[in-house]
């Protein structure tokens, strides 16, 4: 089977300036969300003016906006450059269980404030995923064809889309399996939960990722937007795995010998929608462009060692 590449056109819209510049300011709509936050945090480190809103988890550094009802204007975005759009309903099943609603989050009103955005002259970083792609062959380069299995993917296709008709500057950046090191931030805090809790951790090896560090992923948007790059990005290291070598890789590591992993497929799950079974993304193109280390496993592991 081939995977077919997209058409000139398309390819003409991964373009880039070649000069770093400064950007006199950002806003992140959904700023209190996993990457959204350490994103947030790592550009205020460097330095850069920033905004960040929230919408469920309150956080007094950060400006309430509801992307159903708010307008943009209500923000204070005069003399920002950048809007990085991490605000979604990222939960697979979720979008499928009502699609009005998350259609409305993530499709329709998010539209919205990307326009309204642009008419202040601010360019868009949306933050896309790995589940436009069918998750088939994996190894999927930014302009391989897009063809999403569910919901979720759709919609994300869908604003894509819109970035790539009306824009002329943007960046669409793409990850797929993103964790974090500390409690309640995905995967392997999961894990450690249901280990805990002497529960079994079902976990499919047919399922193929490129687990990503968020730290990396927001380091990687900073170095994107500081080479004052435009385009399709996918953030992501080159490693993959499939779910059942990493829980066993992960607790190997902690010298963790009684948790109850149990080997499954992905069909084995009673699913709302669809899942890709080989999501892993190309992301040579980006490592090229700016050169970032991406963060090994281990050292994610050592920092939740600590933690345990």
């Amino acid at each position: 089977m081939f995977i077919y590449f997209l058409s000139q056109k398309y390819e003409s819209l991964l373009k880039k300036n070649m000069k770093t510049k400064e950007i006199n300011g950002i806003l992140i709509l959904g700023a209190s969300g996993l990457i959204g936050r350490y994103t947030f945090d790592h550009l205020k480190k460097q330095g850069k003016k920033v905004i960040g809103t929230f919408y469920k988890n309150k956080n007094p550094e950060l400006i309430y906006f509801d992307v159903v009802k708010s307008p943009i204007n209500e923000l204070p975005i005069k003399g920002l450059e950048l809007a990085i759009i991490c605000s979604a309903i990222s939960k697979i099943d979720e979008c499928k269980k009502d699609v009005g609603y998350s259609q409305q989050v993530n499709v329709e009103n998010l539209k919205r404030s990307i326009y309204q955005l642009s008419e202040k002259n601010i360019v868009p970083v949306f933050i896309s995923s790995a589940a436009v792609f069918d998750g088939v062959l994996g190894g999927y380069k930014e302009d391989n064809i897009r063809n999403p299995i569910n919901i979720y993917g759709k919609q994300k296709l869908e604003v894509e889309d819109f970035i790539l008709k009306n824009f002329e500057k943007y960046l669409i950046v793409r990850i797929e399996k993103v964790f974090g090191i500390r409690k309640g931030e995905g995967l392997f805090a999961d894990w450690i939960l249901k280990y805990k809790n002497k529960e079994k951790i079902f976990c499919a090896d047919d399922e193929v990722f490129s687990p990503t560090y968020v730290g990396d992923v927001a380091q990687g948007l900073g170095k994107l937007i500081e080479k004052g790059m435009e385009g399709v990005f996918h953030i992501t290291p080159q490693n993959y795995c499939n779910r059942y070598e990493l829980a066993i890789n992960f607790f190997d590591y902690l010298k963790i010998k009684d948790a109850r992993i149990v080997k499954c497929s992905l069909d084995d799950f009673n699913f709302l929608d669809k899942r890709s079974k080989n999501s892993h993304l190309d992301g040579s193109r980006f490592i090229k462009e700016t050169g970032l280390r991406f963060t090994p496993l281990e050292e994610c592991y050592e920092y939740i060692k600590k933690q345990i």
